[in-house]
């Protein structure tokens, strides 16, 4: 900040007041959109009071030629009674000011204040930086390679087979160079309906032409949407896995405006609810996906080995993962950190995606462009911090990573030297509920979200909930349901009582691990010991209930629910679950913080935003599989000549 800039902000809110009191159009609307007391203080409306972000910024003082003396711009300053915290309030200020000018002029905390401001934060329109740049023009080239590769598909169908033929050889063309499209968030599935006697459509343009093909929408979109799979899918799981990425957004639609909701005190009664348990303990489906890549990755690896002699090669198997996740990963990376600041705006939006915020303030975009690597590298669930990441939500990918890269020693051991290999297991398992316990009892953790929590038991739970030593028993639940059915998939026989008694037993532990909380939200708190052993059995436990569903539905004992969780719908949208993973929390964060205003709690408005989530979620991820991801996945099967049975 200089003399010189102060004092521009300074004039201009000095003749910002004289209009004011000369009544001035421009200075009323600007007074107008302040932020002030609203009602709705004793339901929780404390936290912000925005105003009016929109009628702020419509503002401007007009000089003699028409032209702008200033323009308005909003901020939002923090408020200190003492040393209680005061809702933050939106003003509305000239444009010459900035958040070091306004702090000067407003005053820091002096020893009498009795009340202060503490900070400012003012939304100025960001400049595209050199990344968001280069952002843009990677995005076009992609855009220009999709078009090229789909008017070269067309025209190279037309040319070979007329019209005619045209959906004949749409067929052999999308068989042949078909990509694997289901989301290795949940496991790595084979490509099981590609036919080998397909006629393979070579061009004139040779390799260059089949990189094209690589890219073109019709192959990339078919085979997203066809709805067949092999004989030896496990069906089943194509419904788990979107299910359960549909249980994900329904808990991130809550938490993440959470900091929103005026009537912040329902959010107690809500919690309390019976029917909210399954809301609040939302965070098991991560555990489902834990469970389903565990499973997969064993089946379908020791499928490869038995048809292979027991061999395998190791050395692709890790490049597979790594390139089958990180192109489309370091994408959606690469454009939050970039480009999300000019999707919307917001008196808030700023402030979370603010690509130069003020000294010794991080947000989530500044964050990512000093840490990006760690993602690329799956090791952001352990560097820097447990707490903080870049994109959030993607510590998921860096457990399931590291659990693939050690699961091939699980795997070769019960392969050739069983009983070797279950003491493998085993010792993982200990070692998982060993950590558990031990960093419960140290943090002294607490499972009721009502009870008020240090800072010590915040930062446990935080390392319980994303290191990969305390989440790995899920995982190898997994690995042992894929290795049951890799041995026993065909020849399961059970009489009718026992599949009843499995479901029985299986419904029951997953109703206990879900509702069995209900009493700590009524006065019924879990004593030390019950906590200790809820963290450290319950994720356990509902993998193994989930085992059970796996189980029954696959070998023939699964009836309705089976019919449930193989339905053809669940197909196209499995195989872009991995997408909607990677988007969902972004459209979801540019929604919530670009609101003008707080929001008023209701039932009915979340499942409508809800639903909308899913909906925005699932076509964007469209849009990205077909231009992003199935693109990278056919150029590593062309280019390495890949086995599609691994």
């Amino acid at each position: 900040m200089t003399p010189k800039h102060l004092s521009k902000c300074r004039k201009d809110l000095g003749t910002f007041q004289l209009d004011l009191l000369k009544e001035e159009h421009y200075a009323l609307m600007m007074i107008d959109s302040y932020g002030k007391l609203p009602p709705g203080l004793l339901q929780g409306d404390i936290q912000y009071w925005f105003g009016l972000y929109d009628e702020c910024l419509n503002q401007s003082r007009k000089i003699d030629d028409g032209k702008d003396n200033f323009k308005a711009e909003y901020c939002i300053a923090g408020l200190y009674g003492g040393k209680t915290k005061l809702p933050s309030i939106g003003i509305c200020v000239p444009d010459s000011c900035s958040n070091s000018d306004l702090m000067e002029i407003l005053g820091p905390k002096k020893p009498n204040n009795l009340l202060f401001v503490s900070d400012v934060m003012c939304n100025k329109v960001p400049e595209y930086s050199a990344a968001a740049i280069i952002c843009l023009i990677f995005l076009s080239f992609f855009g220009l390679m999709i078009i090229s590769g789909t008017i070269y598909d067309v025209l190279k169908r037309r040319q070979e087979s007329g019209q005619d033929g045209f959906e004949r050889l749409a067929e052999d063309h999308t068989d042949e160079h078909s990509v694997n499209t289901t989301p290795t968030t949940n496991g790595t599935t084979p490509n099981t309906d590609t036919s080998h006697e397909s006629v393979k459509i070579r061009t004139s343009l040779g390799l260059f032409g089949d990189i094209l093909l690589c890219f073109s929408l019709l192959i990339n979109g078919s085979k997203i949407l066809k709805t067949k799979q092999g004989e030896q899918s496990l069906g089943a799981l194509n419904g788990i896995r979107v299910i359960s990425l549909w249980w994900v957004m329904l808990g991130h639609t809550y938490v993440f405006a959470m900091t929103l909701f005026r009537n912040s005190t329902k959010i107690i009664e809500v919690l309390s609810r019976f029917t909210f348990q399954a809301v609040g303990n939302a965070t098991f489906s991560v555990d489902s996906f834990f469970f389903l890549s565990g499973l997969l990755v064993t089946y379908l690896t020791l499928k490869h080995l038995q048809k292979h002699d027991g061999k395998l090669n190791w050395l692709m198997f890790y490049v597979h993962r790594y390139l089958r996740l990180t192109p489309v990963y370091a994408m959606v990376i690469f454009v939050y950190t970039t480009l999300t600041p000019h999707f919307a705006n917001g008196p808030l939006y700023q402030s979370f995606f603010d690509p130069n915020p003020p000294p010794g303030v991080e947000s989530s975009v500044t964050y990512c462009q000093k840490y990006w690597w760690t993602n690329l590298l799956y090791i952001n669930n352990l560097f820097p911090s447990s707490l903080v990441e870049c994109i959030g939500w993607s510590w998921y990918l860096a457990n399931d990573m590291q659990f693939y890269i050690i699961s091939p020693f699980v795997i070769y051991l019960l392969y050739h030297y069983f009983f070797v290999g279950v003491a493998f297991w085993s010792t993982l398992l200990i070692a998982c509920f060993g950590s558990l316990i031990g960093l419960s009892i140290k943090y002294d953790v607490t499972t009721s979200l009502l009870a008020p929590q240090t800072e010590q038991q915040s930062h446990g739970a935080g390392e319980i909930y994303v290191r990969p030593y305390t989440r790995i028993s899920t995982y190898l639940v997994g690995m042992a349901v894929g290795y049951i059915l890799y041995k026993y998939k065909d020849r399961v026989r059970m009489p009718r009582y026992v599949a009843i008694m499995g479901w029985m037993a299986a419904t029951g532990i997953a109703l206990a691990v879900i509702y069995g909380l209900y009493g700590t939200y009524h006065g019924d708190p879990l004593n030390k010991a019950a906590t200790v052993i809820y963290t450290t059995l319950s994720r356990f436990s509902w993998a193994v209930a989930l085992g059970w569903v796996v189980f029954a539905c696959v070998t023939g004992y699964g009836g309705p629910v089976n019919s449930l969780l193989s339905w053809s719908f669940w197909i196209p949208l499995s195989r872009i679950n991995y997408c909607a993973y990677l988007l969902h929390p972004i459209i979801m964060y540019v929604f919530y913080y670009s609101l003008p205003n707080m929001i008023y709690f209701t039932d009915l408005l979340l499942v409508y935003f809800f639903i909308g989530n899913i909906v925005l979620s699932y076509a964007a991820a469209f849009i990205l599989s077909v231009s992003i991801e199935a693109p990278f996945m056919a150029l590593e099967k062309l280019l390495l000549n890949r086995d599609k049975s691994v």
